[in-house]
């Protein structure tokens, strides 16, 4: 996306300049962005078959680079008429330097804005309402809108929309030296690496302990584009030739160098309230950086045409440090040295971008000068002395709460997530992603590999999707079975030796497989098979990309990677109210010709059990299964054993099956599913505010079984 974006903006500002009705070719540019649009999903559509051809025999590696190519082929066409639109509205506004720092500001406030806007506005309002692919319809409809008004206006002129106007005498002193153009643009790079890798950095930080749902990640990036919005709208009110100097410029890179370094401790240790209020910490930041563009950008301007190739150009060098910034954030920084570090690396170079800028400041106003190139160099100081001694700064939240707790953790940073694992005794070990606990040693785990077995006993392969703390992987094998284990992140699998003093026996098993992969694009692309699925989705069920693994289309896609007969387990727990349990359950059964509901035996949740073939068990079977000492000792190793309801085996089971087929259909009646395009578990904000007779209901078994009593 920030690609198409970059090389928009040069093409861009290489053509405006010799344009005399840039308005009209903007009018034109929005008409084509809005048509790219529409056949962006007719594109991945396309490319789904080349992806899925490489997808078995390529390593993880090789399908990141094979994903960046595609995505590049069907985004960037769309993306780079986006960036065309700015150096021309650019082109056509600014007709004068006294007024060009003034209307770049303008310009670039309002675009943020309304990006802030079109985040609130889809996340919280019209993606849960009408769904996401007419979420894209209606910012087509705005794009047509754009570029009806921007056509309008510009065909009802008599005269050319630009003249070239000299700049007067009074008009500030343009960049032309080229050393320092040479360090605008390396100035302008540094600052989008710096904007966009903090801005992944920041929500990680922010997200850390939430829940991850995706009114966390709008917030904090509404607050980023509000920053930026003011920054503009300040730099535009503020702005005068004599504060248009490369000197300002360093202040408002120490502002963002001081403010990035302060949102470590802040949004780590010090502020005891929600993180998205936390989030106000980005202001200060981001503020600083939207002013710092306009500014730079009218440094670089020479003439009124010649602004539109400035910004452009200007453009074109942010968005590629963006780019860079992103991939370097996730794949490199945060993975080596972790979130906080890297937020303060980002700090410390932003402050040595000041203390560069300073230097070409000329001879004037020596004491400002000196004053603010020593806080850049306080400021580059303590962000090292911080990394290299190895501060309690650099602690995240989740950190800093397990130090308290006395027992003994590990903690990871890879590509997607914080991960801490938890020792000490066994009902106290815990897995912790982004900061919310993920699973406990629990036989409720282990039944999900032992309920399937049950009811195809015959079975010899079996997917395990999400990993967790390794349990149902550990008991799948246990059982004799093939296992191949899916998950997202690369470092939860080996995290399994805190829980299982026995794990590396089963992590290096010749009958065992660890796939790094999103578990909905493995069943979706992968041409392998098997006897059984079974996918524990993590919680909470409403974290952001959870509802991939809840959806009609993956469970289409993981029926047909089931064998004939073959069966899929679903773990369900009460973290829902009663519509939307209902809609989990109607959109499972939608798919598979026979599903049986079974309680679990810690009245946690249920498990949804899927086939093409009836589904039953016989107490002899369960006997057979149960009963043996391998089974007894794995089962009976869960802390929670102690709780199980008493009574042999049989019992047990059979007094924790629910509804199935007829009966499931009764319950769920008819009512919406949870689709790629709507997904409700996701966004659900207006049906906790405007929700029918079961919003708000509790779930629970026993409620269950009122409910069905007479069934």
């Amino acid at each position: 996306f920030m690609a198409g974006l970059g090389l928009g903006g040069l093409a861009g500002g290489l053509l405006a300049p010799r344009l005399r009705r840039p308005l009209l070719l903007y009018a034109v540019v929005e008409a084509a962005v809005a048509c790219c649009a529409l056949l962006v999903p007719f594109g991945f559509q396309l490319i789904d078959g080349a992806y899925a051809s490489v997808y078995d025999t390529a390593s993880t590696a090789e399908l990141t680079l094979i994903r960046l190519a595609l995505s590049l082929a069907i985004v960037t066409p769309v993306t780079f008429l986006m960036g065309l639109t700015l150096p021309l509205l650019t082109r056509h506004m600014v007709t004068s330097m006294r007024s060009a720092g003034a209307h770049m500001a303008k310009l670039y406030a309002a675009n943020t804005f309304g990006a802030m806007l079109g985040t609130l506005a889809s996340a919280f309002v019209l993606i849960e309402l009408i769904g996401l692919s007419s979420t894209t319809h209606v910012a087509v409809g705005l794009n047509l809108l754009a570029a009806l008004l921007a056509g309008t206006i510009a065909l009802r002129r008599a005269v050319p929309a630009v003249a070239v106007v000299s700049g007067a005498a009074a008009d500030p002193p343009a960049a032309d030296h080229s050393r320092l153009r040479r360090l605008l643009y390396a100035a302008t790079f540094v600052s989008g690496f710096v904007a966009l890798a903090a801005e992944v950095l920041w929500t990680r930080m922010l997200a850390e302990g939430t829940g991850s749902t995706i009114y966390i990640f709008a917030v904090i990036l509404a607050i980023y584009l509000l920053g930026i919005a003011l920054g503009g709208a300040i730099y535009r009110i503020a702005g005068r030739p004599r504060l248009d100097t490369p000197r300002v410029l360093a202040v408002a890179f120490l502002g963002i160098a001081v403010s990035t370094v302060v949102t470590v401790p802040w949004g780590s240790m010090w502020w005891p309230t929600t993180n998205v209020l936390r989030a106000v910490m980005l202001l200060p930041a981001t503020t600083c950086m939207g002013y710092a563009f306009p500014l730079t950008a009218r440094l670089l301007a020479r003439t009124p045409a010649h602004t539109s190739r400035s910004i452009g150009v200007l453009y074109a060098w942010n968005t590629v440090g963006s780019l860079l910034g992103s991939l370097v954030a996730a794949f490199v920084l945060a993975a080596s040295i972790g979130t906080n570090a890297s937020l303060l690396v980002l700090g410390a170079a932003d402050a040595a971008v000041a203390i560069a800028l300073l230097v070409p400041g000329g001879t004037g106003q020596r004491v400002f000068r000196g004053v603010t190139a020593l806080a850049a160099a306080a400021t580059v100081v303590l962000a090292s002395f911080l990394v290299i001694s190895g501060s309690p700064v650099l602690l995240t939240s989740t950190e800093h709460r397990l130090l308290l707790s006395g027992l003994p953790f590990t903690h990871t940073e890879d590509r997607l997530a914080t991960v801490d694992s938890v020792g000490g005794p066994v009902w106290k070990r815990r897995l912790y992603v982004t900061g919310t606990a993920m699973t406990a040693l629990s036989v409720d785990t282990k039944m999900m590999a032992y309920l399937p077995k049950l009811i195809r006993p015959d079975a010899q392969t079996f997917l395990d999707i999400c990993f967790g703390m390794g349990t149902t992987f550990r008991s799948a094998l246990i059982l004799g079975m093939h296992v191949d284990a899916v998950d997202l992140s690369p470092t939860v699998p080996w995290q399994m030796p805190t829980f299982y003093p026995d794990a590396n026996q089963y992590l290096h098993s010749p009958n065992a497989r660890i796939i790094t992969a999103d578990g909905r694009n493995y069943v979706h692309l992968t041409s392998r098979t098997y006897d059984l699925i079974s996918v524990d989705p993590p919680p909470p069920i409403q974290s952001a990309g959870a509802v991939v693994l809840y959806s009609r289309e993956f469970y289409e896609d993981a029926y047909k990677r089931l064998n004939a007969g073959g069966l899929m387990l679903q773990w369900l727990y009460y973290g829902v109210d009663l519509d939307q349990f209902r809609e989990h359950l109607r959109t499972f059964r939608s798919v598979f010709p026979h599903v049986t509901v079974v309680f679990s035996p810690r009245p946690g949740g249920v498990y949804m059990l899927g086939s093409s073939a009836p589904i039953g068990w016989t107490d002899a079977g369960i006997s057979a299964l149960f009963d043996t000492p391998s089974a007894t000792s794995d089962i009976y190793d869960a802390p929670d054993s102690a709780y199980l309801p008493k009574g042999s085996w049989p019992q047990i089971i059979d007094s924790d099956l629910w509804i199935s087929d007829a009966q499931v259909d009764r319950f769920v009646g008819s009512g919406p599913l949870l689709t790629d395009d709507q997904p409700d578990s996701e966004y659900y904000v207006l049906h906790n505010l405007f929700g029918g007779p079961g919003s708000g209901v509790d779930v629970n078994q026993s409620e269950l079984r009122r409910l069905t009593a007479g069934y």
